[in-house]
């Protein structure tokens, strides 16, 4: 299985790169790699907006995880539909995927542990936290097809609302609070 984290974005509604904050001693992008590793034997950034910073904590991670790897979206500016769509095409197409963002400062590894879990070769797994349904979403190889013009700002809420029959949604108690907005960085600390 390989981690797809989508992290392209200029975070315009923040007003800074979301990736590059520090939470808990780490950056949210290195946060979000390290917790991919912890159920993926390889792990795909998506980057854009921030490249040249973010490409840095990647090189640093490398020594660490030799089968971490980048993919520049060229044009990020069309959303995370894009990121998603040019993830997704960088993987082979007979792994599952894991998607997760970056701005999840919440999700720990027995998250992705109880997601891993619950793999099922016909079905997405999406996470759903207090009834907010988030990634991380697990999409199984057969499924991955249903993605392949995938684009613009189609997050993939449209696939869980679409395709309902073909997705199993793991609750947990968790509050979903990601950093979206200024008010999310003061509450998270960062």
């Amino acid at each position: 299985m390989t981690g797809l984290i989508l992290a392209a974005g200029a975070s315009s509604r923040l007003g800074e790169a979301k990736q590059l904050l520090v939470y808990q001693g780490k950056s949210l992008l290195e946060r979000s790699i390290r917790l991919s590793f912890s159920v993926c034997e390889e792990v795909v950034v998506c980057l854009g907006a921030e490249g040249e910073k973010t490409v840095k904590i990647i090189e640093n991670l490398q020594k660490e995880f030799p089968r971490l790897s980048f993919v520049q979206v060229e044009k990020w500016e069309k959303g995370m539909g894009e990121s998603l769509a040019v993830g997704l095409r960088a993987i082979d197409q007979q792994k599952a995927v894991l998607v997760l963002l970056c701005d999840l400062p919440f999700l720990t590894n027995a998250h992705m542990k109880n997601i891993i879990s619950l793999a099922n070769p016909d079905r997405a797994i999406v996470a759903s936290f207090q009834g907010v349904n988030s990634p991380p979403v697990l999409i199984p190889k057969a499924l991955r097809p249903l993605f392949s013009r995938w684009s613009g700002d189609q997050g993939l809420g449209k696939f869980w609302r679409q395709n309902p029959m073909l997705c199993e949604i793991i609750h947990f108690s968790d509050k979903f609070r990601d950093v979206d907005v200024p008010e999310d960085r003061e509450y998270w600390g960062i």
